[in-house]
């Protein structure tokens, strides 16, 4: 059972990978009935050994939840559907929330980018639907085990309809050993929540380097910069600040981001970073590496698209774009932008940086 003031809920997670993992690992534990929908490997897996969570602070945990590849394998009504999925999964995730009902459950979007929570909104109505944001980060070690790679950071919630009251699930959250905070703006938690995920992402995909190298070179950074100022345009643009979400200090960030002396930036940002994913890989470099499809249209492609709506130039993520599209359809070869920072500026039509 949960903790005295928190009444079990039944949770279905639409999605059994890194984030979905962690998410109902921790809640299983404390209490709740959880079922995770995944593919059929990680469903079997699942059934069979059961769902381990490994922690950097040496703890293991393992839970029981129930384990299905269909929905239609799922009787009965849900509290609350977490939906984890790529974004590039979100309409099939759509079409099959659709034909189970389940009309009276919340739609937590925990996905990163910025526009899964209107087509939910869109689909399911806004009273129903919650965004979600998780500022730790989680990889998969194997089918059915999900290893949290860095205690900092939590969880944010934010109604798409401004009436829902999320205390419940806030609480809930909280006592299943997440930091939460609740937000008023759900897209100024989002797009806090994309600035984070571009620094050295689709840059470190392209150049095959880690996020400290990245960091570190004064070309590279200079794409890194560029980049994050776009964003933010974009963000303003929309009408929405960056806001301080679990662990990050995100408006801090952009103010430095703008105003802050090069060389410092990169010193201090090289060591947050490779201490804020612990061990692991930007996801679109980790995708590249892995020939699996990439999730470019939630991150660089987003400002891309919602900058041309808005009339605010984004030349560097449209190269980005550009570019890890062709990397991951073979259009355009890894060798030309492995470890050359110097390409992919004239590329971005970013002014030459000497190398130092």
């Amino acid at each position: 059972m949960p903790p005295e003031g928190v009444s079990p809920q039944r949770i279905l997670i639409f999605g059994a990978g890194a984030v979905g993992g962690y998410l109902g690992a921790m809640l299983q534990a404390f209490g709740h009935e959880v079922i995770l929908l995944g593919r059929p490997p990680v469903a079997e897996a699942i059934r069979r050994r059961g769902l381990t969570l490994q922690r950097p602070d040496g703890l293991t945990l393992t839970v029981r939840p129930h384990a299905v590849s269909e929905p239609e394998a799922i009787d009965g009504e849900v509290d609350a559907l977490f939906l984890t999925v790529k974004a590039y999964d979100m309409e099939a995730a759509i079409a099959a929330l659709r034909r189970k009902g389940w009309g009276r459950a919340l739609v937590f979007c925990w996905q990163n980018g910025v526009d899964g929570e209107t087509q939910l909104a869109e689909a399911f109505g806004a009273e129903r639907v919650v965004a979600g944001t998780l500022t730790q980060p989680v990889s998969v070690v194997a089918p059915g085990i999900v290893r949290l790679e860095r205690l900092r950071g939590g969880v944010g919630l934010a109604p798409m309809d401004r009436h829902l009251d999320l205390r419940r699930w806030a609480a809930a959250l909280r006592l299943a050993g997440f930091p939460t905070r609740l937000y008023a703006d759900p897209m100024a938690m989002k797009w806090s929540k994309l600035l984070l995920n571009l620094i050295a992402n689709a840059t470190c995909a392209i150049l095959d380097w880690s996020t400290e190298q990245v960091l570190r070179d004064p070309q590279a950074f200079a794409i890194e910069r560029a980049a994050f100022r776009e964003a933010l345009a974009v963000m303003r643009a929309l009408g929405l600040r960056p806001v301080s979400l679990p662990g990050y200090p995100v408006p801090l960030l952009a103010w430095a981001m703008s105003h802050g002396p090069d060389a410092l930036l990169r010193r201090i940002l090289s060591a947050m970073g490779a201490r804020g994913r612990g061990g692991k890989l930007p996801s679109l470099h980790m995708d590249l590496r892995r020939g699996t499809r990439l999730e470019v249209e939630a991150y660089t492609g987003a400002v891309v698209r919602h900058g041309t709506r808005l009339g605010v130039p984004t030349p560097v993520h449209q190269a980005l774009t550009e570019i890890l599209t062709g990397l991951a359809d073979g259009r355009e070869r890894p060798e030309t932008w492995r470890g050359n920072p110097a390409a992919l500026l004239e590329r971005a039509g970013l002014a030459p940086i000497p190398r130092r």
